[in-house]
């Protein structure tokens, strides 16, 4: 058996599918491009495939990651891409499948493109509230529970422009240890205002900031 890492793109309507939705089409392309997958051991054999980070429902991604366990120790890799996009649909795009050097463990960050549809209007105003020493949001917890938290320590390599609109990047903490949804903030900053926004995941790192392999 050999272990496998997918890259992909999730574009388009694929941003209005919810990841259990998205593991079932992952499982149904699989299948349907023959690709030799491992299944599970036991009374209920199922295929095995494991994402990296859940993607919240509305936002798209240029750099998502699944891992697989092939049967065929032999499967040349380039070709995985090519049988999975012939039977993929335009949204859901591969493109380099490896094996994977770190843990899926490993992931710690995620970057973000957060695109204002204000014509530049935010831009200034974007930059001074992510500069302050305290931008307080309201996180659930796994228990339910409404907590408050300063993440002002928490946000990496922020960059804001005005190209026709206000574009922010923005790298977040991401993984089991501490994830941070950047809506929150996207909320936090529009509370007193409407716009409409579009969330793109760009990258996906680990604890060095370096892009997951």
């Amino acid at each position: 058996m050999k272990n496998v890492r997918l890259f992909y793109k999730k574009t388009g309507s694929a941003r209005f599918v919810s990841h259990l939705d998205t593991m079932r089409f992952m499982t149904r392309l699989l299948r349907r491009a023959g690709i030799p997958v491992w299944y599970t051991e036991g009374f209920n054999p199922h295929l095995y495939i494991t994402f990296a980070l859940p993607l919240s429902l509305g936002m798209t991604s240029e750099y998502e990651i699944a891992d697989i366990r092939l049967n065929d120790d032999n499967y040349p890799l380039d070709l995985l891409c090519e049988k999975l996009n012939e039977n993929s649909t335009d949204d859901y795009r591969f493109f380099h499948a490896k094996e994977p050097f770190k843990k899926l463990s490993d992931l710690s960050f995620a970057t973000f493109l957060v695109e204002f549809d204000d014509g530049g209007e935010y831009a200034q105003k974007l930059k001074t509230f992510l500069s302050g020493n305290e931008i307080n949001i309201e996180k659930k917890t796994k228990k339910g529970d409404i907590k408050t938290m300063n993440i002002s320590e928490d946000i990496k390599n922020v960059t804001v422009r005005n190209d026709g609109n206000t574009k922010l990047t923005i790298t977040l903490p991401a993984g089991n240890n501490k994830n941070i949804n950047p809506d929150l903030i996207i909320k936090k900053f529009l509370s007193d205002s409407e716009c409409y926004v579009t969330v793109c995941r760009t990258a996906l790192l680990d604890e060095n900031m370096q892009k997951m392999e």
